[in-house]
């Protein structure tokens, strides 16, 4: 596949139609930055199926389309379409049979619809696009599209991460997968064993507790019939009970209504006498009322006067206290007065004062001002005859300058020029000689021609030692898959085993006979069928069921075909006369049986002598003996497997060893080639190193009799120069009488400043003096008015003033008389209320006795009531309990009907007891408890025990099956994991060999030299170690990446990166901004080593890159450019074609 254009519509900026031809060669890709360069590399992987919207540099998928600026709107879509051009042997299409040549790939999102691929015009699906470009060795997450910041990743990760790049070149990415799903699977697979197993040893539990429940159940229903007969018994007592008590009830109630009618009798006489002693109470009350309404009436009017009283001596004493303060206040004014009119005298004199002042200052300033423009006009005249002399000094201190200038650089010439022919003459005495350079260039060629040889010896050594490697690693591999099949089978027995011993341990007594048989095997079933639950049954007196042994009293003959199943057990002495009459045959063929035989068939089916016939009875007790079988078998294979494995490891162990023998002696080997070719490349650059001096001496020594020829002549033309520039000097004039005529001006300048400074300090004076004085003038001005109202508010104040004492005499006047007059009504009010007080206290007594009398009424009729009230709670009791009775009565009678569907009165003849046998409730209740409590004590009773039991049975045969299943299961995958881990390991082991070849190679190209190598570093295991770079640049040490400068960290991850992808080339690799961090020398190697790549490989490259360097080397030029805002648009040039115009114009 060879990918040809892109085309993009809608994606991100670039919004227009765009389309980007990819070309044999180098294709450049270059503008500023945020133009959308890296678009274009998003916009392929894009297309290639990358579903992460992270690595699109987006929240949503979504966001891939144009959302749109402030002159455009946002596009409801994106496109993007990728062509290829297919091989005839391509098989990466959809139709391999079609017969297109060229494969177009598209995909389009549109929002809220979602991604669609098309291919060739065909709707296909993401998987199908991923298998297209995988089979084609590139895709969206491939090792050659290498995006901004993918050097710092690879140089700032840690060795695990590094490896997860050289897993991708090798194309196991896919393996650890199904290893983790079946890792995973098998957690799940041992879990559910255990689980299992688990179940299985509660079934066993579980049946047991069925079959002591099936005993209990009988118990629970004879108690449940004799409970039934007894609840029968107590509805029917308290059924005869309620009936007597209702009896009962009802003659009290007649009695208790007498009573009733003799106390409402009392009660109405005593309500007539409460009713006549409330109406002559009420009277009394009335008269008290108006009595203390009128003494209240009499003191609030007392209270009134006295207030009023009060209120007018201290308004008298306030008037007399305003007439003092008004007779103050006149004083004070007049005074102020006074005051005022001394204050107006002396502003007035102020005032004339400063207005002649003023006037002489006027006239003063007209000729100030005069002065001070005569000054200004004589210090520019100066100015300007200074400045002229200043300038011409100017003038002819530049011309000074300009010839010294000359003479200094002409002297610094010759001078320079002296120097350069005393640095040849000693450079021509310094140099070599050609002879001694001869001698050396042969001696080199000698050397490295021997490092050859050496170098072309150690390859061979190395090629059988690699040869042996391998074997080692194929016998290694072998030897830990022979190990983990056997641990797998050893964990697998020991697993059973564990399970197995676990469940068979729980028995509730060590004595029953079931653990002490042993059956041969296939015996089991028909051990299990003839003695059924007796083999629950302990071996000697133990328990309520025991085997206590028999003497042999007869022995008959054995049927036909048969065999005593005693020849076939290891059982105690005590089961031996029982199984000494139990015969087993293949099949039941209807043999006949003597007294007391019985035949049992390998399947388990059971015939008595007696006719009785049992098939598939004690399933249970034969899974438990055919289990004891197997664990004994178990015990005897896990020594041999022990064994199998202490072997294998040892063989491992060996291979491992044997590997590390032929691996230190290839490392030895290595060393030694590295160490040969180092002479080679040393002897190289020896030679080269010769030849270049040689060149160099002869090229050197024609310069230099040029430079020489070429000074001597430049020297004499300085010479010359210099002559010429100090005569010039010379005919100079030295500028001291300018110098002079300058300070001169500049004195009298400063003079005529001075007198101009005077002129404007005297008219800034005179001026400073007129402000002063008119401010002062204004200031008394301002005070002579304020005095004079000063003067007419006091005048006011005093007129107000004369007006208020005037009505403050006649408001004395008014009040003078009238607290003698208040005094006399307050004294006779007074009188009348000690009157008042005496009648309320003689009407509070009378009322006192009324109320003594009505409490006593009040009492009598309580008393009356309060015995109603006891006759009627005793009639209404009565009468209660009558109906409860009646009520119970008919309650036992609903109850029986429910519980027996009878009436109470027929429960003797239903449940047939004795009614005079019937005591008391109590009694029967006691009855009724007593074997409730007795059928309690028997606990939870199952009643459906044998039901559960049958199908117990049939679940506990369904789990062995799936534990068999789950134990195969287990091996597989044990089986299959180590087989993805051997396929992991080679496939990666061959991919780190290629890989560490290619970088050793590139590196020595970058660097110009030096040597580098991967090493799998922190496990011995290639499928959990990390990726460790190991440099050393021209001139240094060996280190690790880590410890490098930042270009060499670079370099080398360059390196690393096309060694990935020479692994595996792709049809494209994009580079974007990975010459970033490097300098212009390592720049030219690195666009050095592109070219290599093009020549190398079919691999079209796209290089997105800043540096003029990169630039220069590229076959042709894409520009991205965004004169409108957020909108990408692309241009071209083909460097080629312009260099072929250039040349031919």
């Amino acid at each position: 596949m060879q990918i040809k254009k892109l085309r993009l519509s809608g994606f991100k900026s670039f919004v227009d139609p765009t389309e980007l031809r990819i070309e044999k060669g180098l294709t450049g890709v270059v503008g500023p930055n945020g133009c959308g360069k890296s678009n274009l590399l998003e916009a392929i992987r894009w297309v290639m199926g990358e579903n992460s919207a992270k690595s699109m540099r987006g929240a949503g998928m979504e966001d891939v389309i144009f959302a749109g600026t402030q002159d455009r709107p946002e596009r409801q879509f994106a496109e993007v379409a990728l062509t290829a051009e297919r091989e005839t042997n391509d098989v990466s299409s959809l139709h391999v049979g079609d017969n297109d040549s060229e494969l177009e790939i598209v995909r389009r999102i549109e929002r809220g619809a979602g991604s669609a691929y098309r291919a060739n015009g065909t709707d296909v699906r993401a998987k199908d696009i991923a298998l297209i470009f995988a089979d084609a060795a590139t895709g969206a997450h491939s090792p050659a599209l290498v995006s901004q910041g993918k050097i710092s990743n690879i140089i700032s990760s840690k060795p695990e991460a590094r490896r997860e790049m050289l897993e991708e070149a090798a194309g196991i990415s896919g393996l650890h997968v199904r290893r983790r799903d079946a890792e995973q699977k098998l957690r799940a697979a041992e879990k559910n064993l255990a689980r299992l197993d688990d179940i299985l040893g509660d079934m066993e539990q579980r049946a047991a507790n069925l079959r002591r429940q099936a005993k209990q159940a009988e118990r629970y229903r004879k108690l449940s019939g004799e409970i039934t007969t007894v609840e029968g018994r107590l509805i029917y007592a308290r059924w005869k009970e309620a009936a007597a008590a209702a009896d009962i009830a009802r003659a009290e109630a007649e009695a208790a209504e007498a009573k009733v009618s003799e106390a409402q009798s009392e009660q109405q006489a005593a309500v007539s006498a409460q009713n006549e002693s409330a109406k002559a109470l009420g009277i009394l009350r009335n008269e008290v009322q108006r009595a203390r309404e009128e003494a209240s009436e009499s003191s609030h009017r007392l209270l009134t006067l006295t207030n009023e009283r009060d209120n007018l001596k201290s308004r008298l004493l306030d008037l007399q206290a305003q007439a003092q303060r008004i007779h103050d206040d006149n004083a004070r004014e007049d005074q102020l007065t006074r005051d005022a009119m001394e204050a107006l005298d002396r502003l007035e004199q102020d005032e004339k004062r400063l207005s002649t002042e003023l006037s002489g200052l006027t006239k003063e300033r007209p000729e100030l001002e005069r002065d001070a423009e005569r000054s200004e006009r004589a210090a520019s005249e100066a100015e300007v005859e200074l400045a002229k002399a200043v300038a011409e000094e100017a003038r002819i201190q530049a011309e000074i300058k300009v010839a010294n200038a000359a003479v200094y650089a002409a002297q610094a010439r010759h001078d320079r020029l002296a120097v350069e022919l005393d640095r040849l003459n000693a450079e021509r005495a310094e140099m070599g000689d050609e002879a001694e350079l001869q001698t050396a260039l042969a001696e080199a060629i000698a050397m490295r021609e021997a490092a050859q040889t050496t170098a072309d010896g150690s390859g061979g050594k190395i090629a059988a030692l690699e040869e042996q490697r391998v074997q080692a690693t194929a016998a290694r591999d072998a030897a830990q898959s022979g190990l983990a099949t056997l641990n797998a089978e050893l964990a697998g027995l020991r697993s059973e085993h564990h399970a197995l011993d676990r469940e068979l341990s729980k028995v509730e007594s060590a004595h029953k006979a079931i653990d002490q048989v042993k059956p041969a095997p296939g015996y089991e079933r028909a051990l299990a069928a003839a003695l059924g639950d007796d083999l629950l049954a302990s071996i000697g007196e133990d328990g309520d069921r025991f085997w206590g042994g028999a003497d042999v009293t007869t022995s008959s003959a054995p049927p036909a075909g048969t065999e005593t199943l005693l020849d076939q057990v290891q059982a105690p002495g005590e089961l031996h006369n029982r199984l000494s009459q139990i015969f087993v045959a293949d099949s039941d063929d209807g043999q006949a049986l003597s007294v007391g035989q019985r035949l049992v068939t390998k399947a388990g089916s059971l015939r008595r002598w007696d006719g009785f016939v049992a098939r598939d009875d004690g399933n249970a007790s034969a899974e438990r003996l055919v289990r004891a079988n197997r664990l004994r078998a178990l015990q005897d294979m896990l020594a041999p497997a022990e064994e199998k494995v202490v072997a294998a490891e040892a063989t491992l162990v060996a291979g491992r060893e044997a590997m590390s023998a032929i691996e230190t002696r290839l490392g030895e080997a290595r060393t030694a080639r590295r160490d040969a070719e180092e002479a080679l490349r040393q002897a190289l650059r020896e030679a080269d190193q010769a030849e270049e001096a040689l060149a160099w001496l002869q090229k050197r020594t024609a310069s230099l009799a040029e430079r020489d020829a070429a000074l001597k002549t430049e020297n004499a033309a300085a010479l010359a120069e210099l002559e010429a520039a100090q005569k010039e000097r010379a005919s100079q004039p030295d500028g001291a009488e300018q110098e002079r005529a300058r300070a001169a001006l500049q004195d009298q300048r400063d003079a005529a400043r001075q007198r101009v400074m005077s002129a404007q300090a005297a008219l800034s004076g005179i001026d400073q003096r007129l402000a002063q004085v008119k401010e002062q003038k204004a200031v008394a001005s301002a005070q002579i008015r304020s005095w004079q109202d000063r003067s007419g508010e006091a005048e006011a104040r005093m007129k107000e003033m004369a007006k208020r004492g005037a009505m403050i005499e006649a408001e004395v006047e008014n009040l003078a008389d009238r607290p003698r007059v208040i005094e006399i009504e307050v004294t006779k009010l007074e009188e009348r209320q000690e009157a008042l007080n005496a009648k309320v206290v003689e009407k509070d007594a009378a009322l006192q006795a009324a109320e003594l009398a009505q409490r006593d009424h009040e009492d009598r009729l309580n008393q009356a009531s309060e015995m109603l009230s006891q006759a009627r709670e005793l009639r209404a009791g009565a009468k209660a309990r009558a109906e409860n009775q009646d009520l119970r009565r008919m309650e036992m009678g609903r109850i029986s009907a429910e519980k027996f569907e009878c009436p109470a009165v027929v429960l003797p003849k239903k449940l047939e007891f004795d009614e005079e046998t019937v005591g008391d409730a109590s009694q029967e209740s006691a009855e009724l408890e007593r074997l409730s409590l007795s059928r309690e004590r028997i606990g939870p009773v199952n009643l459906v025990a044998a039901d559960e039991l049958a199908e117990l049975e049939g679940e506990w045969e369904k789990s062995t099956k799936e534990s068999q299943d789950l134990n195969e299961a287990i091996h597989q995958l044990r089986g299959s994991i180590g087989s993805l881990n051997r396929e992991g390991r080679q496939r990666l082991l061959a991919a780190f060999e290629e890989v560490d070849q290619h970088f050793q190679r590139l590196f020595a190209t970058l660097f110009d030299g030096g040597k580098a190598h991967l090493e799998l570093i922190n496990s011995d295991d290639p499928l959990e170690a990390g990726l460790e770079i190991m440099a050393q640049p021209p001139g240094k040490k060996l280190t690790s990446l880590t410890l490098l400068s930042g270009g060499e960290q670079a370099l080398t991850a360059v390196a690393l990166i096309f060694g990935l992808f020479l692994t595996n080339p792709a049809p494209i690799c994009v580079l974007d901004e990975v010459d970033a961090p490097l300098d212009d020398a390592n720049i030219e190697r690195f666009c050095d080593l592109l070219d290599k790549m093009v020549a190398e490989t079919s691999t079209r490259y796209l290089i997105v890159t800043h540096n003029a360097v990169t630039m220069s080397r590229m076959h042709r030029l894409f520009g991205v450019t965004m004169v409108e805002r957020g909108i990408s648009q692309l241009v071209s040039v083909d460097l080629n074609a312009a260099e072929e115009l250039l040349a031919a114009e």
